[in-house]
């Protein structure tokens, strides 16, 4: 073995101003993202009325909107080979754009290709960030820091309504897609101000840059035996998680205009406030859980609890603000703690060299199955029995995966990433 294979990885053991300041840059690029993606959720019920959408048609819309999604992957995986650094950028470029240029459609069609687009590198963005976090940070300060970046995007959800609640009083819903073009302004910052992860540099230095026929060869590499259990573990309880977020918000909005009579600027009150509430208590909670309880019980603990809540927001017929606000808050407590615990297995179980791969396969791709298909089945379902009941049906989603977490998942706090990985390689080789 060279020596080039006993470099130190460098761990971080304290937080520094950097790690502080690369945080603000993650973060700010985060609420864009979430801002641009809940966008969508403020204009569904005009887009739906103005193009005479049924259900069923709005469901299908979302499924193809959301396989951009998926399509990240190829964006994704692409930071194993040229870093993470270069391919955030163009991230936050890519999302920026798309979403200015959906202010301009002229069909539905073309609404659905922009936003198709923007979801390929808004989903790219928010995965590269996490990533960041979970290589940068030291291992006490990991699951606190993913959390914090997988709950601050409710910023800029919240900002979405508010924004909406006066914009769509007074303009047209084109006027909410161009100020999505602000994180232009960014791609600077990033470019300028933020350094590759140590531990990418750290492969890099070790094993030296990665050529095309590598980089293909390395994208089977979550496939192998070793690395077979952890792929399938993350896929599974993702596709869980999707059976109530994807619809949540899209659909409650569209509920809440036609069920219970609200307008944009009620409903937008609603929504803003629930994530204002999650955004203070649920992803910061997940990561003080997730240190004080590990990642298996308090990720099962959000996920029963979210397919619980999801279905007392949906059953509930008051027409009551205050009712309404109380329900959806809890329901973001649930998600934002959900979404930020499962990020930090899908973060921490895949080594360094294969970690933005192993994430696209198993959470921007084959973890967003549930995600794509389940807007356009709540879709056709709602149109025979009502969006409330559509929505309860998928509240098993979540309960299934809690189970498969309780049974299934390592436990991996209080250890470092290159511990982690030796632990489920030794149990790999074992089996």
């Amino acid at each position: 073995m060279s020596a080039r294979s006993h470099i130190p990885t460098p761990e971080a053991t304290e937080m520094t101003p950097y790690l502080w300041a690369l945080l603000g840059m993650l973060v700010s690029a985060t609420v864009f993202d979430a801002f641009n993606i809940s966008i969508l959720s403020t204009v569904a019920p005009i887009i739906q009325e103005t193009n005479g959408l049924s259900n069923t048609q709005w469901g299908l819309v979302n499924m193809v909107i959301r396989v951009g999604a998926v399509s990240s992957f190829f964006v994704l995986s692409l930071a194993d080979r040229y870093g993470r650094r270069p391919m955030i950028t163009i991230s936050v470029l890519g999302y920026a754009v798309f979403t200015g240029l959906t202010g301009f459609s002229r069909s539905i069609e073309v609404f659905t290709f922009y936003q198709f687009c923007a979801r390929i590198f808004l989903a790219a963005e928010f995965a590269l960030a996490l990533i960041i976090i979970g290589e940068e940070y030291p291992t006490r300060w990991r699951s606190v820091g993913i959390s914090l970046l997988a709950g601050v995007g409710a910023l800029g959800t919240i900002a979405a309504f508010v924004t909406a609640r006066y914009v769509l009083a007074s303009y047209d819903w084109r006027t909410m897609y161009w100020i999505g073009l602000a994180p232009i302004a960014l791609v600077l910052l990033v470019r300028l101000g933020m350094r590759e992860t140590r531990r990418f540099a750290h492969v890099q230095q070790r094993d030296g840059a990665m050529s095309f026929r590598q980089h293909l060869a390395n994208m089977r590499v979550p496939f192998q035996p070793r690395y077979r259990f952890r792929s399938l573990l993350v896929t599974l309880i993702w596709n869980c998680n999707h059976f109530v977020t994807a619809p949540a918000v899209t659909f409650w909005t569209i509920h809440a205009a036609r069920d219970l009579h609200y307008t944009p600027q009620q409903y937008s009150v609603v929504v803003a406030a629930g994530y204002l509430f999650g955004l203070l208590t649920g992803a910061p909670t997940a990561g003080l859980l997730m240190n004080r309880f590990g990642r298996k019980r308090t990720c099962a603990f959000y996920y029963i609890g979210a397919a619980v809540v999801i279905f007392g927001l949906f059953a509930s017929t008051s027409t009551s603000l205050a009712i309404q606000t109380a329900l959806m808050s809890v329901n973001i407590f649930f998600f934002l703690g959900a979404g930020a615990s499962t990020n930090t297995f899908a973060t921490e179980l895949f080594p360094t060299e294969i970690r933005a791969t192993g994430y696209s396969w198993t959470t921007n791709l084959f973890g967003r199955f549930s995600e794509i298909l389940t807007p356009f089945a709540i879709g056709i379902l709602a149109d025979r029995i009502g969006i409330p009941y559509a929505v309860g049906i998928m509240a098993i989603g979540p309960i299934v995966g809690g189970l498969i977490i309780l049974r299934y998942a390592p436990e991996t706090n209080n250890k470092t990433l290159e511990e982690i990985s030796a632990e489920l390689d030794g149990a790999a080789t074992a089996a």
